[in-house]
C-alpha cells in the first residue's frame, strides 16, 4: 500500500531546509509518494529563482500565502491534503506547523511529524508558548535534527520523540580534484582558499570571517558561496578592511560540489545554527572545518579534522584558521567516512518513514 506524504515548508527558496526536503522527495522508498507544499510563492516564481526545482515540478504545490496570517491558506492546505489523500504531514518550523495543525483539524487517519531544525528562535517566550500549544496532543511527533537541538528543546520544556540527523547524498558529495573546480569558478590556482557557504544574513557571521581574514597573511583568500540581504554591506566591509582581491563573491552556486572541491578549508562562523547541510557536504568532500560552537554543529563536526571556536570572536577565528592553513591540507578520508556513517540521506529518509509508520 502506498503512503502519501506531504512536506510543508514556508517557501521554496534555496536554503538548507528546502534542499533537505527535496532530498526527502528524491530518496523516498517506492511505496512512499512524497509531495512538497510551500506556503508562500508560486511555482513559476520558485523555478525561475531555483532551476533545480524544475525536474520535480509535478511534486510541488504553492499556496501563495500573503504576508501575515491568512485563514484562506489553511483551507487551501486542507483541500490539498484531501485531494492528494495524504496520510502523513511533515512540517518544518513554526509557520508550517501552525498551518498544518489548523488544516488537519477534524481529519482522521493523519500522522503529523514536525521537525525542529534549530531551537534558538524558541528563546522568544511568545514563539515558545505557541509551539508548545501546537505540539500538544498525541497525534503529532516531534523530531530534532541533532542531539543538541533536542537537548535545548528539553531545557525549554519541549520533549522530542526522536532525533533524526539531517542527511546528504554522500555518493554525490565526495572528494574531487581542485584545479578543474577552481577553473570553472574562476578562482586562483596558486593560493590557499577558505570557503564559506550560506545565505548572507547576520546569523551566518560572514562579517566575523572578513574581520578574521584581515588578520591573516595576504596569501590566504576567501570564497563565499551564497547570496542574501547582507551582501552589499559585507562587500563594503571587505573594502573597508583592505581585502580587495582577496574575497571572491560567488553568489548562488548551482554546483556546490565544485565549490567544495575548489576550497582548501571550510569555515562556518555562524552566530546561530541548527544542523547545516553545508557542514556535512564540505566534510563529505574531505575538507577540514573551523566552525563555531553553536546549534547542532558540535554534534557533526569530525573529531579528526574539525575545530570548534566561540562565535563573534574574529581574533580567535583568525588564529584557528592560521593553525589549520599552516598544517598539511589534504582531503581527509577519515572525515569523509565520518559523514558517510552518520549523515547519509538514505538513512535519514528511512528513519522518517519508519517514524511515520510506527
Amino acid at each position: 500500500m502506498t503512503t502519501h506524504t506531504l512536506q510543508v515548508v514556508q517557501h521554496l527558496n534555496p536554503g538548507g531546509i528546502e534542499r533537505l526536503v527535496l532530498n526527502l522527495v528524491r530518496f523516498a522508498s517506492n511505496d512512499n509518494q512524497v509531495h512538497v507544499v510551500a506556503l508562500e510563492g508560486t511555482k513559476d516564481q520558485a523555478i525561475a529563482q531555483w532551476p533545480e526545482l524544475a525536474p520535480l515540478a509535478e511534486r510541488l504545490f504553492f499556496l501563495d500565502k500573503p504576508a501575515g496570517r491568512d485563514i484562506k491558506t489553511i483551507f487551501k492546505l486542507r483541500r490539498l491534503i484531501r485531494s492528494l489523500q495524504a496520510q502523513v504531514i511533515h512540517s518544518h518550523h513554526l509557520g508550517p506547523l501552525l498551518y498544518s495543525r489548523a488544516a488537519c483539524l477534524g481529519l482522521k487517519g493523519i500522522t503529523h511529524i514536525q521537525t525542529e531544525h534549530d531551537s534558538w528562535h524558541l528563546d522568544d517566550p511568545k514563539q515558545r508558548l505557541l509551539t508548545r500549544s501546537l505540539l500538544a496532543g498525541s497525534r503529532i511527533k516531534l523530531v530534532a535534527d541533532a542531539p543538541r537541538v533536542a537537548d535545548h528543546l528539553s531545557e525549554l520544556g519541549i520533549n522530542t520523540d526522536q532525533v533524526i540527523i539531517n542527511g546528504i547524498d554522500t555518493q554525490h558529495y565526495a572528494p574531487g580534484q581542485s584545479p578543474q573546480a577552481r577553473h570553472q569558478l574562476q578562482l586562483p590556482t596558486d593560493t590557499l582558499i577558505i570557503g564559506c557557504a550560506g545565505r548572507l544574513v547576520k546569523e551566518k557571521g560572514i562579517d566575523v570571517m572578513l574581520e578574521a581574514l584581515a588578520t591573516l597573511p595576504e596569501c590566504y583568500q576567501l570564497a563565499v558561496a551564497g547570496d542574501g540581504p547582507e551582501r552589499q554591506p559585507l562587500e563594503q566591509l571587505a573594502q573597508q578592511l583592505g581585502l580587495k582581491g582577496r574575497v571572491h563573491w560567488l553568489g548562488r552556486c548551482d554546483n556546490m560540489l565544485n565549490f567544495y572541491h575548489a576550497i582548501d578549508l571550510f569555515c562556518m562562523p555562524s552566530r546561530q545554527e541548527g544542523l547545516p547541510l553545508a557542514l556535512l557536504e564540505a566534510q563529505a568532500c574531505g575538507k577540514p572545518v573551523v566552525a563555531t560552537d553553536v546549534g547542532g554543529i558540535p554534534d557533526l563536526i569530525c573529531p579528526h579534522s574539525g575545530h570548534l571556536i566561540p562565535p563573534d570572536q574574529p581574533a580567535v577565528l583568525g588564529q584557528s584558521l592560521l593553525e589549520k592553513l599552516r598544517g598539511p591540507i589534504n582531503s581527509c578520508a577519515q572525515t569523509t567516512q565520518y559523514i558517510r556513517q552518520l549523515a547519509d540521506v538514505r538513512t535519514m529518509a528511512s528513519a522518517y518513514e519508519s517514524l511515520a509508520n510506527g
